[in-house]
């Protein structure tokens, strides 16, 4: 790239996979010790769910930040 700037690489990857992966053991371990967390998640998909909202919104910030 002639400007100097780098495209996302694994770094950026990673960064964002840690971050899914932490909000899903955050709210898999909230389930475990409050029962009115478990009681709110006993039927609901978490990890998809939160998968799927994490990919849709850096999707989101990739094609709104890109410049035009």
């Amino acid at each position: 790239m002639p400007d100097g700037s780098r495209s996302p690489g694994w770094r950026e990857v990673l960064v964002i996979a840690a971050g899914v992966i932490a909000v899903v053991f955050a709210l898999e371990l909230a389930s475990a010790i409050l029962p009115p967390v478990h009681d709110a998640f006993v039927s609901f998909p978490t990890t998809i769910v939160v998968l799927v909202a994490g990919t849709i919104g850096v999707l989101a910030f990739a094609i709104l930040g890109r410049p035009r």
